[in-house]
């Protein structure tokens, strides 16, 4: 197995994991801000689709994502990026970022208690 293999079902996902399955929230969040749309478009098309699937899928599993097997943690982590992808396309925004809101550089992220 490679660093970027999934679960059998959902193999066809993994061209999208080295790029998006990003470990924390400020990665994702990161990843989210510089992206531009039409690479969140894309991404959300290719992968959206498939998020019911996978969160039955994960549902299977404990929720602690750090005791995760290697694939189903990229999975999950994929997951997260999906999701994260999801607000400015579903909410139909011009840009990745929102005007008028606290600004990103003042954001504090913190670790996710247990982890």
């Amino acid at each position: 197995m490679n660093d970027t293999s999934l679960p059998a079902p959902f193999a066809d996902l993994e061209p999208y994991v080295a790029q998006w399955a990003m470990p924390d929230e400020k990665t994702r969040a990161i990843k989210r801000l510089s992206s531009d749309m039409e690479t969140l478009k894309r991404f959300h098309a290719a992968t959206a689709p498939r998020i019911e699937e996978i969160i039955c899928f994960l549902n299977a599993y404990p929720n602690t994502p750090h005791d995760l097997p290697p694939e189903v943690g990229r999975l999950f982590r994929l997951a997260q990026m999906i999701m994260e992808a999801s607000a400015p396309i579903d909410l139909q925004w011009d840009s990745p970022n929102m005007e008028d809101v606290f600004p990103y550089e003042r954001m504090r992220f913190h670790a996710v208690s247990g982890s």
